[in-house]
């Protein structure tokens, strides 16, 4: 279906706005898509790691060409109150240096944030 999607995409420089409403449309139309796939991919996801808990899986493998490692995911830290303090002091130094104007200012890699519209919440 992507590959129809992408067939249907109008060209870069949209001329107007039927032209951009297409692109638009595509574009929602495939993040939807995405959203969906991630949804099924997840409890799959779920059922590999069950199977390397087991021992039936390693860490890393192929698969038809397919590479899978497992990543015990990012690693983070709860700081004892004492550093939580400091990190709270730099924080407002930091925005006191922004506010006086001698922190400069650096932008990342643009990029665009497409959300699905909100579904009303279900009555149960």
């Amino acid at each position: 279906m992507a590959d129809l999607l992408l067939a249907a995409a109008p060209s870069a420089s949209p001329a107007d706005a039927d032209d951009l409403d297409a692109l638009l449309d595509v574009v929602t139309a495939i993040k939807a898509q995405q959203k969906e796939l991630e949804q099924q991919l997840e409890p799959l996801l779920e059922a590999l790691n069950s199977a390397m808990a087991a021992g039936e899986l390693d860490p890393a493998f192929s698969h038809n060409d397919w590479a899978f490692a497992h990543s015990p995911g990012r690693l983070s830290y709860d700081f004892p109150p004492v550093v939580q303090l400091i990190e709270q002091q730099l924080k407002a130094a930091k925005e006191s240096a922004i506010q006086q104007g001698s922190a400069t200012e650096k932008r990342g890699k643009p990029f665009w944030t497409i959300r699905a519209p909100k579904t009303p919440a279900l009555p149960f």
